[in-house]
Parts: C-alpha cells; structure tokens; sequence
C-alpha cells in the first residue's frame, strides 16, 4: 500500500474542520504518531471524529496508522469514510486509491471501483495511479462478472483423521486414488516443522497420516511434494539443506519394494542459487513442472520445465514461456496426467484478486491463453493448489481459513466433485499389473512404454518394481496405444489399446508375461497393421517396425523368423499366399531399414496354430496375426 505515501506528501494545512479543539488534537496525534505510540494517536482522533464527523483528514490519519499497525481491515474502514466524505480533492488521489485498493483485497468490488473511479475523476498527475486506477477497474468488473456466473462448485472439509495439524497443504494422489501425500506444519509458526505425510484410502476412509519415511522427513523442512501415477517416484522441496544450492531445493527418490530412497538433489540443471519450489510431475514421472525465483524470467517468481533423458539425466530448465509467466508472481502449477492439461496460479493475470488459479493446454514451452477457473473457487484470497484426479472425475486443493496465529493462519485440505467446465480436455484412466518371467512366474524389472502409434511418439515410460514387478501407465481417451515392455534377454512383449473411442474408460488390470530368448520362444506383434485382404502394411505399424529393428540390432547374436498367420476364412492356399506375402513385407521393410538379410528369414503358415476359436470374429482376428520366433 505505498500509494498512500502520495496523499501523505500532499497534505496542506487546510483542514475539512474549522474546530480548532479537533485541529489541535489533529496535531497532538500526529506526535504520538512520529514516536510510534499508534494505539493512543488513535484513541484521540477517534475522540475526536465521534464529535467532528466530517474530518476527513483524520480518518485517513487513522487510516495510515492501521495500516502501519498490519490491521488492513480497520485501516479499509476510516480510508473509505473519509473518501466518502469529499471525493472530489486531487490532494487525496492516494487516498483514494488506497481505499479502492484495500476494498478489492477484500472482495468488496463494486465497493474498491467507487473508489478508483474517484481516484480516477481527480486526474492525479501520479504516474502509479493513472497507469494502475484503470486496470484495478478492469479487474473489478471481471471479478463482478465472474461472481454473476458461478460454477458449479461445492467444496467439501476433509474430515479427520485429515486435517488434524494446524496447517495442511498442497495434497496429490496416485492414478488408483488410493495414496494421498500432503505437506503438514507441526506447530503454530513458521519456524516450526514441515514435512510430508501420507494417507490411505481404505474401507471407504482415509487412514491415520503418517511420515512418509524416515528417508525424507529431518529436522530441515521438507514439502510441496509431487508423485509420479505409479508412486514410484516422488519429488520435493527441502529448504535450508547442506546439500542445498539455493534457499530451497527440488529433490526426489524413488521407491522399491514400499521403501523410498535416500533423496538426491535435483543438481544445478534444475535448482539454482535462488529459491526452487512447487515441483509437479508428469504421469510418468520423467517431465517436471516447478517454480523459481531465478533472475531472467518475466516476473518475481516463473516456471519451469525438464525433462529426464533415457541415461536418467534433467536437462537444463527452460521457462515455460509468456503464456503463462507474467511480470507477477505465478505458483504452484500442476501438470494433469492427460499431460497437456497445465493448471497454476497466478496474481499476474485478469482474476478475483491475490493469487488465482487458471488452466491452459499445450506443453513445455507452448501453451494457450490461460483461462481463469472461475468462482467461487477462485476469491479475493490466495487460491493456490489445485489436483484433479486422473479421471478428472475429484479434486481436492488447500485454503487458508483466515484465522491467525503467531501471524499463520490455519491451511485445511478439501475436495469436491470437479465441474465440468475445469475438467481436463481429455479424460484419462490407468493400466496397472505385474511383469512376470513366463516359464519361472517370478516378478521382473522391465521398462514399460506407452506409445502413441498415430504419431510413433512415447507419450509415457515407466519402469516395473524390480522386486515386485508391478508397474501403473496413465491412458488417456482419444488414441490408440501400443503397449511395449522390454528388458535385456527377454523378447518384447507388445499390446494393442485402443481408447480412440471407448464405451467404457475403466481401469486395466494387466500382467504381462516376458518370454526369454531361447531357441523356439515366440511372441505375437500386435501392432502391425495390414489393409483388408492386403500385405499393404499400414502407417501405423511403424512404431512397431522401429521396436523390432532395435531387437534384433541389439541382440546381433539371434536369428529370427517372422511368421505370418490367417484365419480359416478363404482357401488353404489363398491364406497361406496372403500370410506369406505379409511375413515378407515385414521382412522388406527390415532390409530397406538397414537389418542384414542373414539374421532373418520369413515364412507364411496360413491358418495354421490358431490361438482362438475360428467361430467368432473376436477370435478369427486374434489368428491373424504376425509372430517372430527365435531360432
């Protein structure tokens, strides 16, 4: 509120009172003033306006002191009565914008654009006042309007065992909804202990909070926490750290068998020697979203993105870019598991006032023009975090409640049904399951894609619990999917999802079998894709094409046969033409992409071996098909 200093500066010694009882006063509180004795100039001056009702001057006197004093409400009250009273002196432009400001802090809109608009009328040559007035104008019709049209939002307290520490914030879910994280302050200042707890969701209840290890939490404050879909892969804030580059660092560790790592340092390609915070990671835990307080970026506070390489490596932060970084501050965003979905707050942008939470679509560095999510979730107050569930179905964030304590006010967590106007674009779900060995059914560590076959791009790679074998992947509506699990000395195991458009968008329980590579072991493709009665291979069996060139050039040593199947429909003999011709097309495509024509051979077997029944067409497609073998 520094604007108040122009009206300070341009006082006179005109008064709006002609009572020299109530100037005297006037003067004497402005002594108890300059020896900072706030509470007793305030006690003469509220003597005095109880009486002299029209000094305007000494509201505003009262005014400053509270201001001074940290108690904005009250300094809002004696700043609006004394503009009410004579809106018309360009002396008290900073007055008056003081009030229209202190009014929109509060949410009072209609009230703060009365007060602009005198600050307006004045035409104050203040430099501050005529480039801001108009915007504080704008952003209180767009708060009036947003208020005229609701969304749909009914938040719910989370009751305890949640929300049993003075302050709890920034909750994120695993994709089953199961496992909540969430940052919790111990005591009742700032200087008392944060750490990270987790909860389960059992029986239709949220169990007791407990420290996520002993791994992460210390005696340093650590937070702001964000979890990979499968929670296997956490990332958090540590402050004050020996290992720490800046105020603040991002760390992660990985879990292996339910126990989390020894967290590592994120390194000088992500933190810097400023303040590094509010991670948020994509579904497959390899993008990261966060903030910083680093010099070069559009406003105090920007954010970021990096991303880990196949060697495990983050590459240096970029900015995020001018659409969603402003010359304000912008916080806590939230990558959603669709991965295009980008939801963060800001105060740099048109909203209700302090921080407001908008969304936008795009990635990494390119992003539509953020929209605000409306209100009442977004307020006048700070409205900061925000995670949807991965089925855009739940979403739970933090808000002060304005109690303070020792200058805190209370955080409580709280969820609600999301609207449907702030779900993501696209609805996602999740595949989860084991990998197994398939002749010993023992538990294997492999890495899991998810890939794109329109657009032969990696949307997501995940590795399987080395003791466990278990593994979570985050499927979103509107593609067709090929699932490839690989591991050294196994064949890749290949699967065909297809949400383009689903009838149902249920979880996937999936277990998959890896066969070793022996003499004789055999897997089906299935994604390569041939026209109707044709060996014409189509586009989107090239993903495919691309995995089997990098198995066999890695694994030099293998000769591998490339067998094709049909159903029973047709002639033997036109069938086992067809099949053949569709092994040698696979076979072409290997030799034109740089494959040795010694290390494979092709071979077509019509209708031979069938793996389903012939009677039905689910069936019939399942036998046509294109295996490789080991020879």
């Amino acid at each position: 509120m520094a604007l108040f200093s122009v009206f300070s500066v341009a006082q006179t010694t005109t008064y709006h009172t002609k009572n020299k009882k109530s100037i005297s006063a006037y003067q004497e509180a402005e002594l108890l003033q300059q020896q900072r004795r706030w509470n007793e100039a305030i006690n003469v001056l509220d003597a005095v306006i109880q009486k002299d009702t029209g000094f305007v001057e000494a509201y505003y006197k009262v005014g400053s002191m509270y201001m001074a004093m940290g108690n904005k409400t009250a300094a809002a009250r004696y700043f609006c009565k004394g503009a009410d009273l004579d809106p018309s002196v360009k002396a008290f432009a900073g007055a008056y914008f003081t009030a229209g400001e202190l009014s929109y802090n509060e949410g009072e809109y209609v009230r703060a654009k009365r007060y602009f608009g005198y600050a307006l009328n004045v035409q104050s040559g203040d430099k501050k006042i005529k480039e801001q007035t108009p915007v504080y104008i704008a952003k209180c019709d767009f708060a009036i309007d947003m208020m005229k049209h609701p969304v749909d939002f009914k938040p719910v307290l989370m009751t305890p065992p949640i929300n049993t520490a003075f302050a709890q914030s920034h909750p994120v879910l695993t994709a089953d909804g199961k496992t909540l994280y969430y940052t919790t302050l111990s005591g009742l200042s700032r200087q008392d202990d944060e750490n990270i707890v987790t909860s389960s969701y059992v029986n239709g209840k949220w169990s007791e909070p407990v420290s996520i290890s002993d791994n992460i939490n210390s005696k340093e404050n650590e937070g702001t926490c964000s979890i990979s879909m499968d929670g296997n892969s956490l990332v958090f804030v540590g402050c004050g750290k020996a290992d720490g580059l800046g105020s603040c660092d991002i760390y992660i560790s990985k879990k292996v068998n339910n126990v989390w790592s020894k967290p590592t340092n994120l390194g000088p390609a992500v933190n810097s020697t400023s303040w590094d915070s509010h991670p948020s990671l994509s579904a497959d835990g390899r993008t990261l979203y966060f903030v910083s307080a680093r010099k070069g970026g559009f406003g105090k506070e920007d954010i970021y993105v990096t991303h880990l390489d196949e060697k495990g490596i983050w590459s240096p932060a970029q900015n995020a870019g001018s659409s969603v970084n402003t010359s304000g501050t912008e916080f806590s965003p939230f990558i959603h598991a669709d991965g295009t979905t980008l939801y963060f707050s800001s105060n740099g942008l048109l909203g209700m006032g302090g921080l407001d939470i908008f969304y936008t679509t795009g990635n990494d560095t390119t992003w539509a023009v953020p929209k605000n999510i409306g209100y009442p979730l977004n307020t006048y107050a700070n409205d900061e975090t925000l995670f949807i569930t991965v089925d855009g179905a739940k979403g739970y964030y933090s808000r002060f409640d304005g109690t303070n304590v020792n200058y805190n006010s209370r955080i409580f967590l709280y969820e609600f049904d999301v609207p449907q106007s702030l779900k993501p674009g696209r609805i996602s779900t999740f595949a989860k399951g084991h990998i197994y060995d398939k002749q010993t059914k023992k538990p294997l560590g492999a890495r899991v894609e998810l890939v794109d076959i329109e657009t032969n791009t990696v949307t997501q790679a995940v590795q399987s619990d080395s003791i466990t074998g278990e593994y979570t992947i985050v499927i979103t509506e509107g593609k067709e999917y090929a699932v490839y699990v690989n591991r050294n000395k196994y064949l890749f195991e290949s699967l065909n999802v297809n949400y383009k458009n689903p009838t149902s968008f249920d979880a996937l329980t999936l277990d998959i079998y890896l066969t070793p590579i022996i003499s004789g072991s055999h897997v089906t493709l299935n994604n390569i894709f041939f026209q109707t009665n044709s060996y014409q291979l189509e586009e989107k069996s090239i993903s495919e094409l691309k995995k089997l060139i990098n198995f066999i050039q890695i694994n030099p040593a293998q000769r591998v046969e490339l067998a094709g199947y049909t159903d029973n429909v047709g002639t033997a003999e036109a069938n086992l033409k067809l099949s053949a011709m569709r092994a040698k097309a696979v076979y072409d495509y290997l030799i034109q992409h740089g494959i040795k024509p010694a290390g494979i051979t092709y071979k077509g077997y019509g209708a031979a071996s069938p793996v389903a029944d012939n009677n039905s067409e689910e069936g019939r497609q399942k036998n046509r098909r294109l295996e490789i073998k080991i020879l």
